[in-house]
């Protein structure tokens, strides 16, 4: 009995100890003894990265395994699951595969990739690679937006925060920023204006307070305390600045820029007050203005602040207050109202922009003005969808997609199209890209 014993309690002690070693961990990181090479390229493409690497020719293979991450991947580190911010993002048993594309990008400045092979009981890892983005992220809300022509700059104005910033979405840099007076994004507005070979902001922040910045670094050059409280601001050349009216029935009003005194202003009383002004042409001062269901086009003696050439519309649709119009080449098309609705400056229907939902952000004609380009939020697949279309036959000939932003803006450029999204990545952040497309 004793040896019986004895014997059923060595076999428990070899049953534990083959139990123990089977349990012992295989995923060992272990370089040492390499006798392959193993190293991983990559290119960034157009919103996607590719990824190259040697096939492995040794006979106990077991799979490739790449992770990604937003910050370096540290040396050892097991690719058992995703885990923080390191990712796997491909796993194949096949020793032929040697590529893959990762078309599924969070919206970063960088990211870093690593290749794994497992074989036998370890694992063989490449050095990390890094990719850079010409991407431009701003911590904040961006809530008025304004691109600066004739040059790389964009001004984001963010009601939360109380910031305003200048950035450049060339050199992905942020030239200026200051801690300005907000109200809220709707009643909000602002424009620019070369005055002395220099470029100007005039900032609207609400009720009484209009303040003069240049650009592009934010010094504050003047400040007006003025009893008004208006949706729209339009810098004229010269000594002369158009502002719309909250209150009153006001049209609008020609104002001096020295001082903000009135050199005349313009009532109607039978329409909303809520206004968007453009200026089609600065050299003759002629000026549209959109309000909800109605649009007017005219000009504006600078002198006297007189209205002539007027023509006026009725519509079914409402504007969008602080929005910029957009406007072709020569001014002579343009966009007034949030329905897509395409008129020349004698308000006579041109075409209408067969938006695709109501997930419709905002669309802006190209420099040559022989296309239009159209953002929505996308409700299919999440984040922007970016339509580029011949003007005017609207023909669909290029599409993007940023699956972690939301459109705000996007605005073509002299070599490519500015596209500006919020929320990127579930981040309180804003996205400023310049994209080709």
């Amino acid at each position: 009995m004793v040896y019986g014993k004895q014997l059923f309690t060595s076999l428990l002690s070899l049953l534990l100890l083959a139990f123990l070693a089977g349990c012992k961990d295989e995923l060992i990181i272990d370089n040492t003894d390499q006798n392959f090479p193993l190293t991983l390229q990559t290119t960034a493409a157009n919103d996607k990265v590719i990824l190259h690497w040697d096939a492995v020719n040794v006979s106990n293979f077991e799979k490739y395994v790449v992770v990604r991450s937003r910050n370096p991947i540290p040396i050892g580190l097991r690719p058992v699951f995703s885990t923080g911010d390191v990712e796997i993002i491909f796993q194949s048993d096949i020793s032929d595969t040697t590529s893959f594309v990762d078309a599924a990008l969070p919206i970063v400045q960088k990211l870093y990739y690593k290749l794994y092979v497992g074989f036998g009981e370890r694992f063989v890892e490449s050095a990390a690679t890094e990719i850079s983005f010409d991407n431009l992220l701003v911590e904040g809300n961006g809530g008025v937006i304004k691109f600066v022509a004739d040059s790389n700059w964009v001004i984001l104005g963010d009601e939360f925060t109380g910031i305003l910033r200048v950035v450049d979405y060339s050199t992905k840099q942020i030239k200026s920023q200051r801690s300005v007076q907000f109200t809220n994004g709707d009643n909000m507005c602002l424009d620019v204006a070369v005055e002395n070979g220099k470029s100007v902001l005039y900032w609207w922040a609400g009720y009484n307070n209009l303040f003069k910045y240049s650009l592009p670094d934010l010094t504050q050059l003047n400040y007006w305390s003025v009893p008004f409280s208006g949706f729209s601001l339009i810098a004229g050349e010269g000594d002369r600045i158009y502002t719309t009216q909250y209150d009153f029935n006001e049209s609008f009003a020609a104002r001096r820029k020295t001082d903000m005194s009135v050199v005349k202003a313009h009532y109607r009383t039978d329409y909303y007050t809520h206004r968007t002004l453009l200026m089609l042409d600065k050299t003759t001062n002629r000026m549209v203005e959109a309000s909800p269901y109605r649009i007017m086009v005219y000009n504006v003696d600078a002198a006297t602040g007189n209205v002539t050439n007027l023509v006026e519309k009725t519509t079914n649709t409402f504007s969008v207050f602080y929005r910029d119009i957009p406007v072709s080449k020569n001014g002579q098309y343009f966009v007034p109202q949030f329905d897509g609705s395409v008129y020349d400056q004698n308000l006579n229907l041109v075409l209408q922009v067969p938006l695709l939902n109501n997930g419709y952000a905002d669309l802006d004609f190209s420099p040559d003005g022989l296309y239009l380009y159209v953002a929505y939020l996308d409700f299919t697949f999440g984040g922007t969808l970016i339509q580029k279309m011949k003007f005017p036959s609207l023909e669909v000939i290029g599409t993007r997609r940023f699956t972690s932003a939301s459109p705000r803006v996007i605005e073509a450029v002299p070599g490519g199209v500015v596209f500006v999204g919020s929320g990127v990545n579930g981040l309180n952040q804003v996205l400023v890209k310049k994209i080709d497309l």
